[in-house]
Protein backbone atom coordinates (compact mmCIF):
# COMPACT_ATOMS: atom_id res chain seq x y z
CA UNK A 1 0.00 0.00 0.00
CA UNK A 2 1.16 3.57 -0.75
CA UNK A 3 1.53 5.62 2.57
CA UNK A 4 1.25 8.43 0.86
CA UNK A 5 -1.23 8.33 -2.47
CA UNK A 6 -3.93 10.89 -1.74
CA UNK A 7 -5.48 13.02 0.94
CA UNK A 8 -6.86 11.89 4.01
CA UNK A 9 -8.26 13.43 7.83
CA UNK A 10 -6.45 12.10 10.99
CA UNK A 11 -6.82 12.85 14.49
CA UNK A 12 -3.60 13.32 16.23
CA UNK A 13 -3.18 13.23 20.12
CA UNK A 14 0.03 15.04 21.26
CA UNK A 15 1.65 14.30 24.63
CA UNK A 16 4.37 15.69 27.01
CA UNK A 17 5.43 15.33 30.20
CA UNK A 18 9.33 16.52 30.36
CA UNK A 19 10.15 19.93 29.98
CA UNK A 20 9.43 22.04 28.43
CA UNK A 21 6.60 20.26 27.56
CA UNK A 22 4.75 23.39 25.28
CA UNK A 23 8.37 23.27 23.34
CA UNK A 24 8.12 19.84 22.91
CA UNK A 25 4.39 20.09 21.52
CA UNK A 26 5.51 22.58 19.13
CA UNK A 27 8.43 20.17 17.74
CA UNK A 28 5.86 17.77 16.70
CA UNK A 29 3.64 21.17 14.62
CA UNK A 30 6.38 22.73 13.18
CA UNK A 31 7.66 18.62 11.59
CA UNK A 32 3.52 18.78 10.32
CA UNK A 33 4.19 21.73 8.82
CA UNK A 34 7.37 21.08 6.86
CA UNK A 35 5.74 17.59 5.98
CA UNK A 36 2.91 19.50 4.45
CA UNK A 37 0.38 18.60 7.13
CA UNK A 38 -2.39 21.12 7.16
CA UNK A 39 -3.68 21.22 10.79
CA UNK A 40 -7.28 22.15 10.29
CA UNK A 41 -8.60 22.41 14.07
CA UNK A 42 -6.94 22.01 17.65
CA UNK A 43 -8.37 21.57 20.98
CA UNK A 44 -6.02 24.03 23.20
CA UNK A 45 -3.72 22.18 25.50
CA UNK A 46 -4.59 20.76 28.92
CA UNK A 47 -3.13 18.71 31.45
CA UNK A 48 -3.72 14.72 32.17
CA UNK A 49 -2.71 12.71 34.97
CA UNK A 50 -0.53 10.17 34.00
CA UNK A 51 -1.81 6.36 33.10
CA UNK A 52 0.00 3.45 35.09
CA UNK A 53 1.72 2.51 38.06
CA UNK A 54 5.15 4.70 37.51
CA UNK A 55 5.15 8.40 39.46
CA UNK A 56 5.86 10.52 36.82
CA UNK A 57 4.72 14.33 36.20
CA UNK A 58 1.42 14.69 34.36
CA UNK A 59 0.62 15.14 31.29
CA UNK A 60 0.60 18.14 28.61
CA UNK A 61 -1.97 16.76 25.71
CA UNK A 62 -3.36 18.46 22.69
CA UNK A 63 -5.56 16.67 20.07
CA UNK A 64 -5.26 17.90 16.27
CA UNK A 65 -7.49 17.31 13.33
CA UNK A 66 -4.54 17.55 9.98
CA UNK A 67 -5.24 16.59 6.27
CA UNK A 68 -1.91 15.57 4.37
CA UNK A 69 -1.23 13.10 1.92
CA UNK A 70 -0.80 9.94 3.70
CA UNK A 71 -2.86 6.94 4.62
CA UNK A 72 -2.79 4.58 7.63
CA UNK A 73 0.66 4.08 8.01
CA UNK A 74 2.14 6.92 6.42
CA UNK A 75 0.45 8.63 9.57
CA UNK A 76 2.25 6.57 12.20
CA UNK A 77 5.45 7.47 10.26
CA UNK A 78 5.04 10.77 11.09
CA UNK A 79 4.00 10.25 14.64
CA UNK A 80 7.40 8.21 14.70
CA UNK A 81 9.60 10.76 12.92
CA UNK A 82 8.26 13.68 15.41
CA UNK A 83 8.66 11.67 18.33
CA UNK A 84 12.42 11.05 17.18
CA UNK A 85 12.86 14.74 16.20
CA UNK A 86 12.48 15.71 19.98
CA UNK A 87 14.71 13.30 21.04
CA UNK A 88 12.34 10.65 21.86
CA UNK A 89 13.58 6.99 23.03
CA UNK A 90 11.52 4.25 23.94
CA UNK A 91 12.23 2.41 27.17
CA UNK A 92 9.83 2.19 29.95
CA UNK A 93 5.85 1.48 28.85
CA UNK A 94 3.64 4.14 29.46
CA UNK A 95 7.02 6.21 31.50
CA UNK A 96 7.97 9.86 30.69
CA UNK A 97 8.55 10.96 27.50
CA UNK A 98 9.55 14.00 26.08
CA UNK A 99 7.03 13.89 23.24
CA UNK A 100 4.16 10.77 22.07
CA UNK A 101 2.14 11.14 19.05
CA UNK A 102 -0.97 8.81 18.69
CA UNK A 103 -2.81 8.28 15.73
CA UNK A 104 -6.67 8.20 17.05
CA UNK A 105 -8.84 8.19 14.09
CA UNK A 106 -7.94 8.58 10.42
CA UNK A 107 -11.19 9.16 8.25
CA UNK A 108 -13.31 6.36 6.65
CA UNK A 109 -10.06 3.92 7.86
CA UNK A 110 -9.83 0.86 10.16
CA UNK A 111 -6.61 -0.51 10.97
CA UNK A 112 -5.81 -3.39 12.80
CA UNK A 113 -2.16 -4.56 12.71
CA UNK A 114 0.63 -4.88 14.89
CA UNK A 115 2.03 -1.44 14.07
CA UNK A 116 -0.99 0.42 13.97
CA UNK A 117 -4.91 0.51 15.83
CA UNK A 118 -6.90 2.98 14.69
CA UNK A 119 -9.74 3.84 16.16
CA UNK A 120 -6.98 3.68 19.08
CA UNK A 121 -7.26 1.45 21.66
CA UNK A 122 -7.49 4.77 24.45
CA UNK A 123 -10.29 6.70 22.26
CA UNK A 124 -12.92 4.54 24.54
CA UNK A 125 -10.77 4.51 27.74
CA UNK A 126 -9.69 8.18 28.04
CA UNK A 127 -11.85 10.64 28.88
CA UNK A 128 -9.24 13.57 26.77
CA UNK A 129 -9.05 11.17 23.71
CA UNK A 130 -12.72 10.96 23.19
CA UNK A 131 -13.94 14.35 24.36
CA UNK A 132 -11.13 15.88 22.21
CA UNK A 133 -12.26 13.67 18.99
CA UNK A 134 -15.68 14.41 19.46
CA UNK A 135 -14.96 18.33 19.18
CA UNK A 136 -13.19 17.90 15.91
CA UNK A 137 -14.45 14.85 14.08
CA UNK A 138 -17.86 14.60 15.54
CA UNK A 139 -19.85 12.77 13.02
CA UNK A 140 -17.01 10.46 12.42
CA UNK A 141 -18.52 6.51 12.97
CA UNK A 142 -16.67 4.41 15.28
CA UNK A 143 -16.55 1.24 12.95
CA UNK A 144 -16.72 -0.90 16.07
CA UNK A 145 -19.73 0.85 17.86
CA UNK A 146 -21.65 2.08 14.93
CA UNK A 147 -22.32 5.71 16.49
CA UNK A 148 -20.78 9.25 15.75
CA UNK A 149 -17.56 10.17 18.07
CA UNK A 150 -19.94 12.64 19.13
CA UNK A 151 -22.57 10.56 20.21
CA UNK A 152 -20.25 8.34 21.72
CA UNK A 153 -18.81 11.38 23.83
CA UNK A 154 -22.49 12.35 25.05
CA UNK A 155 -23.55 8.49 26.56
CA UNK A 156 -20.25 8.41 27.97
CA UNK A 157 -18.23 11.29 29.06
CA UNK A 158 -19.40 12.57 32.71
CA UNK A 159 -18.47 15.47 35.09
CA UNK A 160 -16.20 17.80 33.89
CA UNK A 161 -15.39 15.85 30.86
CA UNK A 162 -19.17 15.72 29.57
CA UNK A 163 -19.77 19.46 28.96
CA UNK A 164 -19.07 23.14 28.75
CA UNK A 165 -15.93 24.95 27.17
CA UNK A 166 -12.38 23.19 27.48
CA UNK A 167 -10.27 24.42 30.53
CA UNK A 168 -6.43 24.39 30.16
CA UNK A 169 -5.31 22.89 33.65
CA UNK A 170 -9.13 20.09 32.94
CA UNK A 171 -8.20 17.78 35.64
CA UNK A 172 -9.56 13.45 36.02
CA UNK A 173 -11.74 13.71 38.79
CA UNK A 174 -14.32 11.17 39.56
CA UNK A 175 -17.56 11.81 40.97
CA UNK A 176 -20.14 9.42 43.06
CA UNK A 177 -21.24 7.03 40.20
CA UNK A 178 -18.05 7.84 37.56
CA UNK A 179 -14.51 6.33 37.39
CA UNK A 180 -12.32 8.25 35.67
CA UNK A 181 -14.65 10.64 33.86
CA UNK A 182 -17.26 7.77 32.39
CA UNK A 183 -20.05 6.55 33.86
CA UNK A 184 -20.35 3.34 35.44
Amino acid sequence: MNLTAGSSLAVLALGSNLRPRERWLDVALALFQEQGVEVMAATPRWNTAPIGAISQPDFLNQLLLVRGRRRGLGWLQLAREAESRAGRRRGVPKGPRKLDVDVILIEGESWDSPELTVPHLGLLTRPYLLRGAAQLAPDWIHPAEGRSIAELAQRRLTGSWAGGSWQPDLALQSEPGEVSGYRT
